[in-house]
């Protein structure tokens, strides 16, 4: 639970800072530190002096000496401190990664949740146009970590974290209180992962597309109110002789169907593949190559082969 905190002389109500930056300039909590200004402390935000108020009534806390407090000092002190508690400690907890093995089943293990050990930690190094909160070598790969404490990774960092082809994973703090101790910190960035999720992973793309390319592309075609696809392997109807399948009744729920049904891109069927059969002439039956999945705007491989379709279009 987040305390409103107290108002400084300009009546605001800001949050009570639990961590200040040492005189050292390595992050410091407010139970490490001596009173008064004997704590030596100053606000990560402004540089400006903090006193150690550890009195016996109210909740121990920094505050500027000066008497105006910083909007979000709190906020940015927890961040500054969550991010140097994990440079330190040279290892972390990465959460499975994984990816559905076809639409709406269960998912499919690609790596388990595991420790690792962490050669090397820069925190906030430009990187192309972006700077990561913290740049960690793990298994001799770089991987980016963001530390979420109020506001995430918004859509336009994630698209050129996509661009620089760099795993990327979140640990949220946004529900955790300000008034967090070194240790209980480390449970959560370094040592849980109930709070970590994968915002991109390169290898778990790689497996999606590799499965996805080897899948064929059935063309939907429309008669009268029923969307169907040519060719369907099992087959699910037949007319005339001719296999297909009714789009919404039958490729929905279907083990052989890899992503979600799109009335432009069409349906991405793995059957062929699976019950080893011919895979059909027809003029609507593609194989888009791995890279018709994978786009660095695009989270969902159906949204990234639309744009691939639509450069094939034009390029005709």
């Amino acid at each position: 639970m987040k305390s409103r905190g107290l108002p400084d002389r300009a009546g605001r109500h800001v949050s009570l800072m639990r961590w200040g930056v040492a005189a050292n300039g390595e992050p410091a909590h407010i139970s490490e530190v001596r009173n008064g200004l004997k704590c030596a402390c100053t606000c990560p935000v402004c540089d400006g002096s903090l006193v150690a108020r550890q009195g016996r009534i109210k909740e121990h806390h920094f505050a500027h000496a000066s008497g105006d407090e910083c909007q979000r000092a709190a906020e940015t002190a927890l961040h500054l401190a969550a991010k140097d508690i994990l440079a330190k400690r040279k290892e972390i907890v990465l959460p499975e990664v994984a990816m559905n093995a076809s639409y709406g089943l269960p998912r499919i293990e690609i790596a388990p949740q595991q420790r690792y050990a962490i050669a090397s930690a820069v925190m906030e190094r430009k990187t192309g146009s972006i700077i990561p909160d913290v740049i960690v070598e793990v298994s001799g790969r770089r991987l980016f970590v963001e530390v979420t404490v109020t506001s995430g990774v918004d859509g336009a960092k994630l698209t050129k974290i996509r661009e620089l082809g760099l795993s990327c994973i979140e640990i949220d703090l946004s529900e955790a209180s300000y008034d967090l101790r070194r240790e209980e910190i480390e449970k959560i960035v370094v040592d849980g992962s109930t709070q970590k999720r994968w915002l991109h992973n390169v290898r778990a793309n790689e497996v999606r597309n590799k499965m996805l390319a080897e899948a064929t592309l059935l063309e939907t075609v429309y008669r009268g109110f029923a969307m169907h696809v040519d060719g369907c392997p099992i087959p699910a109807r037949r007319w005339k002789g001719k296999a297909y399948a009714n789009v919404i009744h039958d490729c929905i729920g279907c083990e052989h169907l890899l992503a979600e049904p799109s009335e432009r891109a069409g349906v991405i069927c793995d059957g062929f593949r699976a019950l080893r059969r011919p895979r059909p002439t027809l003029p609507g039956a593609l194989r888009p190559p791995p890279e018709a999945f994978e786009h660095p705007e695009e989270d969902n491989p159906i949204n990234a082969l639309n744009r691939w379709l639509a450069g094939k279009m034009r390029a005709r």
